[in-house]
């Protein structure tokens, strides 16, 4: 039986996996790819994974709609929602803006995220209702972290 960690009337972070780099580059996707991963250990079956990403980011086509998403085992969250972010440019300069993708996930389209190893992945590509891909790009200007944090599920 799982024995989780209370503390008070709400549940503690129970694991926290994280991943920061401090160096510049940049990194240019032309249609979806990958773009930062995180093999993460899941310590309960009856948990909820909640996502942290900060990077600077821009979409460097006019007219399109950028997205920045995260995946659990290649599978977007379904529940209780997808766990993403989008950004559109209006005339094709690519305005590098700091930003947040933030989100708790219980379940994937594959079903409930049990315990154990998960790869964890920060992907880019076209927003939906879009068919024609924009060049998207992530710049880690001075530092970008991804974080994944294990919590008793709130909701």
């Amino acid at each position: 039986e799982e024995k989780l960690k209370f503390h008070g009337t709400g549940c503690s972070s129970i694991s926290l996996g994280y991943k920061y780099r401090t160096r510049y580059y940049s990194q240019t996707v032309a249609t979806s790819g990958s773009i930062a991963s995180l093999t993460f250990r899941k310590k309960f079956d009856s948990t909820v994974l909640r996502f942290t990403y900060s990077n600077t980011i821009a979409v460097r086509t006019a007219q399109k709609t950028g997205r920045w998403y995260i995946k659990i085992d290649g599978q977007e969250c379904r529940k209780p929602t997808k766990v993403d972010i989008a950004m559109y440019n209006t005339n094709g300069d690519p305005d590098y803006i700091p930003s947040v993708l933030f989100g708790i996930c219980e379940e994937t389209y594959a079903g409930r995220i049990g315990k154990g190893d998960h790869m964890i992945t920060v992907n880019v590509g076209v927003a939906v209702h879009h068919s024609l891909a924009p060049n998207l790009s992530s710049r880690h200007l001075a530092s970008s972290i991804l974080e994944v944090q294990e919590m008793c599920p709130q909701f």
